[in-house]
């Protein structure tokens, strides 16, 4: 994906993370010369309707949102099946980075931080649109301290059922409300909830709920209560406690009525005159003085216990004569009640209709629910990691086909996906280091090298990016310093052999051309000129041309030259090969004679040769005479 181009203009420079649905990339655009962010839908979503329609959504939701705490959306396209959203770049970390490295955080700096989460919900409460997924991993801070929100991906107009069709939860389940957890509709108040959750966890440094399943901090959001703010951090004033608290109520009817009223509270918590939790209904009745209440409660429950005893005195006295009677009625419904009691036991137990298990194992946990309900069988889900789609089913129990009693329940096992492992920093270690921590936490690692001015084996760029959350065994990318690239120059050529010139050059693996220039005044194969000059810097692939001279094709032919080479064998009793060669400037070579002779013999040849160059004349391998011709 790296250093690919979308919409002819924005070319994808880095990984900067990713979710289940989309990955983040950092990307440049090619018109405005500026740094962005592309978010692009996961290849394998493209095909799933429901999440190119939540992608699309989300573009819809921001595109009509302009405000400083929320994240510009600048563009949206699609390139081929690949859908993407072109975002403002946020050179910051997220919040939850801040909450891992700092928390918990002093009062007053995340109270800033609320507020200003407060100002983006208000602008997108305004606007109709409810972000449904507030959490510290969808808030970024810019260098300057400021807050963006970002990610929409389920946001929905308030307009819409924002219930889901499938009744699926939607949401990070920490930060659910407890009406998102039950499935039920959701509007601002949805919002600030989570982030009465966000302001808990800058505040205390965890989050209110912890669970070993996603089920079970659900439930949790729907039935307890969060542990005090003031026994986690004791700095926390006990109006901003207040404040927290009354954002986080379970009932949306007993949080703040919207964004602006909470802000409101956050600006006067530390002067202590905050709103705060509203009553329960059980203290809506006025305030009244209880001077003696107690007492005469007292007395009247006493006065109460008396004639009661007295009533029953009489009702004693009247009942001996029928005690008899009643001893035989109560009895007799006794056994009516035994009756009817073994009839329902039996019609509901033992004679309850049988059905076949259906075939889950491979669908959405929601369709293997309905068609299980439908069956009259009910489900029981458990989640797991597993490298399975999220919401799949990858196992139930009892198996398809097997004939049980209606209302049996048939256990689930559903994949939350793989579990995800925050990969570590390693930008600038030794790439042994590097290996060595990425596959301690099951990570594979892979290698690219390139030239820079960092000590060979530094590790320079990873991707996926330190400190995202990745499952196991995915493939880190490492590129690896191999030390400054080995530096060249162009040596001085003109006026030398095209011979000489090409072996000086052949070493430094560069693109040679060669051009051609008649010249009658300097010798054939002279180089002329030179490109780059003298001393410029080489490197291998860097193009190098070099013009040579050739006698001018009018140019009369030289003369032949005659020599007389005279030329006496060794008197040794053996037979010699005599040679006579001609060498020419560029070093060609010319054979002109070649014969074998015996011992003392004496060998005289006239040979004719053009241009310039040696005559040499060989016994056997050895040079006996040689002669230059101009």
């Amino acid at each position: 994906m790296i250093g690919r181009i979308f919409g002819n203009r924005y070319e994808i420079v880095e990984l900067l993370g990713g979710g289940g649905m989309a990955q983040v990339f950092k990307g440049w655009d090619r018109s405005l010369q500026r740094a962005v962010t592309v978010k692009i839908l996961r290849e394998n979503l493209c095909s799933d309707e429901e999440f190119v329609r939540r992608f699309q959504r989300e573009a819809q939701a921001v595109a009509g949102l302009s405000h400083p705490n929320i994240v510009n959306v600048y563009d949206v396209g699609r390139e081929g099946e690949t859908d993407y959203i072109v975002m403002e770049f946020i050179d910051g970390p997220t919040l939850k980075e801040v909450i891992r490295s700092r928390a918990p955080l002093p009062p007053e700096e995340a109270v800033e931080l609320a507020k200003q989460i407060c100002d983006a919900l208000e602008h997108a409460h305004e606007r109709g649109i409810v972000h449904r997924d507030i959490k510290p991993h969808n808030i970024l801070i810019t260098r300057t301290g400021r807050v963006k929100v970002t990610d929409f991906g389920i946001a929905r107009s308030i307009a819409q059922n924002t219930m889901t069709m499938d009744r699926s939860i939607v949401g990070s389940v920490h930060y659910l409300s407890p009406e998102q957890a039950r499935g039920l509709p959701v509007d601002e108040k949805s919002d600030i909830y989570a982030l009465g959750v966000v302001m808990y966890e800058l505040l205390s440094g965890q989050v209110p709920f912890q669970g070993e399943t996603p089920i079970a901090v659900a439930l949790q959001q729907i039935q307890e209560q969060p542990q005090a703010l003031s026994i986690l951090n004791p700095r926390v004033p006990s109006a901003l406690e207040q404040v927290v608290l009354r954002a986080m109520e379970k009932e949306p009817a007993r949080r703040y009525r919207n964004a602006r009223a909470l802000r409101q509270d956050l600006e006067r918590v530390f002067t202590g005159q905050v709103a705060g939790r509203l009553p329960h209904a059980d203290d809506d009745s006025p305030t009244v003085r209880l001077d003696g209440a107690v007492a005469r409660i007292d007395a009247e429950l006493a006065a109460t216990e008396r004639e009661e005893e007295r009533k029953g005195a009489r009702r004693a006295d009247q009942g001996k004569g029928k005690r008899s009677w009643g001893v035989w009625a109560a009895g007799l419904l006794a056994a009516v009640l035994l009756l009817a009691s073994l009839t329902f036991a039996w019609t509901r137990y033992m004679s309850v209709p049988e059905v076949t298990v259906p075939k889950v194992k491979g669908m959405r946990v929601t369709e293997a629910m309905e068609r299980l309900e439908k069956l009259g069988l009910r489900a029981e889900p458990n989640y797991v990691f597993d490298n399975a789609n999220v919401n799949m089913v990858i196992a139930q129990d009892p198996e398809e086909n097997q004939v049980v009693k209606q209302n049996r329940a048939v256990k689930l096992t559903v994949s939350q996906g793989p579990k995800l492992i925050r990969v570590p920093n390693v930008t600038g270690k030794p790439l042994r280091d590097a290996q060595v921590a990425l596959k301690e936490v099951n990570f594979n690692v892979n290698v690219e090298e390139v030239f820079d001015e960092n000590p060979a084996g530094t590790v320079l760029f990873q991707s996926p990016v330190a400190n995202s959350e990745q499952p196991g065994e995915t493939v880190i990318q490492l590129r690896v310093s191999k030390g400054p690239e080995a530096k060249a120059t162009m040596p001085p050529l003109v006026g030398s052999k095209l011979q000489e010139a090409q072996a000086k050059l052949e070493p430094l693996k560069i693109d040679l051309k060669l051009k051609l220039q008649e010249n009658a005044t300097l010798p054939p194969w002279t180089i002329l000129a030179q490109d780059p000059p003298p001393n410029a810097p080489l490197k291998p692939g860097d193009p190098v041309t070099l013009t040579y001279c050739i006698p001018p094709a009018n140019a009369s032919p030289a003369s032949p030259v005659k020599s007389s080479v005279r030329v006496f064998v060794p008197n040794d009793g053996k037979e010699h090969t005599v040679r006579i060669v001609f060498v020419d400037e560029r070093g060609g070579q010319k054979e002109l004679y070649s014969h074998r002779h015996k011992a003392g013999e004496i060998v005289s040849q006239e040979v004719a040769t053009t241009g310039k160059g040696t005559v040499q004349a060989y016994v056997d391998q050895t040079v006996y005479w040689e002669r230059k011709v101009e």
